[in-house]
């Protein structure tokens, strides 16, 4: 039976004290990959004959990868520029760049300037010349006998500013949908929000989740999506009862504005309706008359609840939301 590319490299990598593991469409095929030392590297060999691509844990075997997620060379050219040069050089199967350093404390920052470049310093890293789905990985500049001497990264904001450890296992569910949630609104279809689940996946968590739930959580997150219920990444929000709207609303237009602004600033908080609020109303504000009628329409509707009636000791009244709804 003829060895396939792991079993034939894996005692290569050995040679050069780098732990490897089989890795199937771009995940580990082992669990507890990150702590993988040399005697579980070698039986994974014999135990995983044929794969055809395989993986290491970056820091557990002292490696940065600078992963350029683009086939543009002169992309590549500027982050060797702004990184620092180094010996070994990787292109993918797609055609994009991994230039590998000795890790020096860098963590996993995925796009950290938003450029298509992603720091390894945690997680793992697909090695040469593993066979992918899009073609293999191939050395195309160095050779292993450079992975001893391996230069440092040169410091710059983007290492500086370290994410927090890899996610563990108890948060991952909630983690990767709020993920989805955020890039759903980049995501023309629900293949490309697969596409970011299956990266985010594999990137931020000590130990992936199962392809199902993966797929379950985009489901999840594109259905939230389609429905304009994702406010993700769209900033603070107001929220109205449509018996608001269809009711105070028509019924008293400037007690309506009066509740938006004031759930707008003060949601969740207590707060204070001074009468020198009149002048900063819409279009130039409104009279003194005007602005304690619409107050004190929203309290007889119990939309606001005065907790704190104003006192000269203790100043102007102390409202909250109807509920207590601090």
């Amino acid at each position: 039976m003829t060895a396939g590319v792991f079993a034939e490299w894996q005692p290569r990598y050995a040679e050069h004290g780098i732990a490897t593991f089989p890795v199937r469409d771009k995940r580990p095929a082992v669990r507890h990959y990150l702590k993988i030392g040399m005697r579980a590297s070698e039986q994974f060999a014999s135990k995983f004959p044929r794969e055809a691509a395989f993986g290491l844990a970056c820091r557990k075997n002292r490696i940065t990868v600078l992963d350029v997620d683009s086939p543009d060379e002169r992309l590549l050219a500027d982050a060797l520029d702004e990184f620092g040069p180094t010996p070994f050089i990787v292109r993918s199967g797609s055609g994009n760049h991994q230039a590998w350093y000795r890790h020096n404390g860098e963590r996993r920052r995925v796009r950290p300037d938003h450029r298509p470049i992603d720091i390894l310093g945690d997680g793992f890293v697909v090695a040469p010349p593993s066979i992918g789905s899009k073609g293999i990985y191939r050395i195309i500049s160095g050779s292993l006998d450079d992975l001893a001497s391996l230069p440092t990264m040169q410091r710059t904001p983007a290492i500086e500013t370290a994410l927090p450890e890899l996610i563990e296992t108890g948060r991952r569910n909630q983690s990767l949908w709020r993920e989805c949630m955020a890039a759903a609104r980049q995501c023309g279809n629900m293949a490309e929000l697969i596409e970011v689940a299956v990266q985010r996946n594999t990137s931020i968590f000590e130990e992936p989740l199962p392809d199902q739930e993966v797929l379950g959580i985009v489901a999840s997150a594109w259905a939230k999506e389609l429905s304009g219920d994702n406010w993700f990444g769209r900033g603070n929000r107001v929220v109205l009862d449509a018996v608001e709207i269809d009711g105070l609303l028509h019924d008293d237009p400037d007690a309506f504005v009066l509740l938006t602004i004031l759930r707008r600033h003060h949601w969740r908080r207590q707060f204070v309706i001074a009468n020198a609020m009149a002048e900063t109303m819409p279009r130039g504000g409104w009279a003194r008359k005007r602005f304690a009628a619409a107050r004190r329409r929203l309290t007889e509707i119990g939309a606001i609840q005065e907790i704190r009636p104003a006192t000269r000791q203790s100043g102007p009244a102390v409202y909250q939301f109807k509920g207590g709804q601090l």
